[in-house]
């Protein structure tokens, strides 16, 4: 190599987190960008009968349809194609804490609709009121879904007969 030649450059790569943030790192990887897909396809539908409804039922009693509608196909299709579930959903594991965030959820977002419509019946102030609300909840509940859709079911432990 000559004087005048740059002297090579080398990047090492940064070592994998390890731990606590570790862990959150490989989670976001491996289902983050699932789980941020299926939001993404229920806020579209969610926002769209937001939207559509609030002529006939009032933005509360839209919200509360539109979530109510939406939230049906988010479940399955983050149970499976997030967390890679199949066969039947366990109560108190899988279908009470995803209802829970929901309702959760519902009840935020309907309280903020509420109090915007003495403000104004812009349908666009109303859909983005409700996507902050459940925008507050959505990290969390990927967080806790994840821990609770990966608990180990023992003989005694079987999901609820239909």
């Amino acid at each position: 190599m000559s004087p005048d030649a740059p002297a090579e450059h080398v990047i090492t790569p940064m070592p994998e987190p390890t731990g606590t943030i570790g862990h959150i790192v490989g989670l976001v990887r491996t289902k983050g960008l699932r789980y941020c897909l299926v939001a993404a396809v229920n806020v579209v539908v969610g926002q769209a009968l937001l939207f559509a409804l609030q002529g006939a039922f009032g933005p509360v009693w839209a919200n509360v349809l539109a979530v109510g509608i939406s939230s049906i196909p988010a479940y399955y299709m983050n149970r499976s194609w997030v967390w890679g579930k199949t066969g039947k959903s366990h109560m108190r594991k899988e279908v009470a804490p995803f209802w829970g965030f929901t309702l959760a959820g519902l009840a935020l977002s309907s309280l903020a609709i509420w109090i915007l419509k003495h403000f104004t019946q812009d349908k666009l102030a109303v859909g983005f009121v409700q996507l902050v609300a459940f925008g507050i909840l959505w990290v969390v509940r990927f967080f806790v879904l994840d821990k609770l859709f990966h608990v180990e079911v023992y003989e005694d432990d079987t999901p609820d007969p239909a």
